[in-house]
């Protein structure tokens, strides 16, 4: 779409949103920059209806007096346009806050704490000051863990040295294991499915296709490395936690309202994330480390 398109699609759009009674061509044609001086301005109107309407953006059709024989005109409803306001409970908020103090120095910190920023303007920021008072963190030290990250979002071939060999890599997904940080993808030179732990990648990662150069398959999640860490947790309202968990049995005494579970995941560290989540809904049995 040309920026003089977009811009007349945009003053359309603003116009019709922006009135309370059925617009009439005659009325938009003089209304709407772009329209007043086009020689086809029956055929650019439909078409720019049709950009919008191929947006999701329902144009109704009317008359201001169904009494009156008058012509019909158009206008955009905003209770059918815009989004209803988003409200957080207090456990919601709770996780976000500590979702903006889990990662640490990388392209995801960025991204959290803009997050952050812009629930602040709309008046839903969590209160930091009543986070718990031990946070869990997801340590990032690998230095190409910024390129893969992006080229994992953006669809984007990558090519890295790695234990002394040029590989080239259409990156599929990042996971971590046992504290470091691992990428699994379609190695491009061995046609096959491999992964790298980015610490021993070697140099600089280099983008060598366009974005949008491939498709990650749908199965990609029964490639991932098997959950390999067990704990016991009790939980008293704690849906994350409890989706894909069996309920077991504990000798102990438990507060009332506690059932136990167990619990499976790839590392302690994304129990332990799921758990400080939870916050008083959780109760970590064991193993001990994570208790």
């Amino acid at each position: 779409m040309s920026a003089a398109k977009s811009e007349r699609v945009l003053n359309l759009l603003i116009a019709l949103l922006s009135t309370k009674r059925h617009l009439t061509k005659h009325e938009l044609r003089h209304m709407v920059d772009g329209y007043r001086d086009s020689r086809s301005f029956d055929r650019t109107f439909e078409r720019d209806k049709k950009e919008l309407r191929d947006l999701g953006i329902t144009i109704s059709t009317g008359s201001n007096d169904p009494y009156l024989d008058e012509e019909d005109g158009y206008r955009i409803d905003r209770g059918s346009y815009e989004l209803p306001e988003v409200e957080f409970t207090a456990a919601e908020t709770m996780a976000l806050g500590l979702a903006s103090h889990t990662w640490q120095r990388s392209v995801s910190a960025d991204a959290t704490a803009d997050a952050l920023l812009r629930l602040r303007a709309a008046g839903a920021a969590p209160d930091l000051d009543n986070l718990p008072a031990i946070r869990a963190q997801i340590p990032v030290t690998e230095p190409a863990f910024d390129a893969i990250y992006e080229a994992v979002f953006a669809r984007t071939v990558v090519g890295f040295d790695y234990d002394g060999n040029r590989r080239t890599l259409q990156p599929w997904r990042l996971y971590q294991l046992r504290g470091q940080w691992l990428v699994i993808g379609h190695d491009v030179d061995r046609d096959a499915t491999r992964r790298f732990k980015l610490g021993r990648i070697q140099g600089d990662v280099e983008v060598v296709g366009p974005p949008g150069g491939y498709d990650i398959p749908d199965d990609i999640g029964d490639l991932d490395a098997p959950a390999n860490v067990r704990a016991t947790i009790a939980l008293r309202d704690a849906p994350e936690l409890a989706a894909g968990a069996t309920p077991v049995e504990w000798e102990h005494d438990l507060p009332e309202g506690f059932t136990p579970f167990a619990v499976s995941r790839l590392t302690e560290q994304m129990i332990v994330v799921e758990a400080c989540v939870a916050g008083p809904d959780a109760i970590v049995l064991e193993p001990a480390p994570i208790r």
